[in-house]
């Protein structure tokens, strides 16, 4: 199971990324929030540690070329990697501070 460091985003990655997107995980190993609050977010703390676990899985190249796919297949809201972030939030993780 991935143990990613989440921290700030920093300033200069938030001018390009859209406002609607609060979070993003870069890799198994580091996730960015755009805020502290956002940060300190259980239920998206524990989707975004989905998501570095999907990185763990398929590595690098083979999550971004399966996140890609599916969302141009599916869209954004039925991607499964997506799916499976969304019920990783009302799991037991999402109860527990990630530090």
């Amino acid at each position: 199971m991935a143990n990613p460091k989440h921290k700030l985003m920093p300033k200069w990655f938030r001018l390009f990324f859209p406002r609607r997107f609060v979070a993003i995980t870069i890799s198994k190993n580091l996730i960015w929030y755009r805020t502290q609050d956002q940060l300190e977010n259980y239920r998206l703390i524990a989707h975004e540690s989905c998501h570095a676990n999907q990185y763990e899985e398929y590595g690098w190249f083979g999550f971004v070329t399966r996140y890609l796919w599916f969302t141009c297949r599916y869209g954004y809201w039925d991607n499964p990697l997506e799916v499976a972030a969304r019920d990783a939030e009302g799991s037991q993780n999402a109860q527990t501070k990630i530090s």
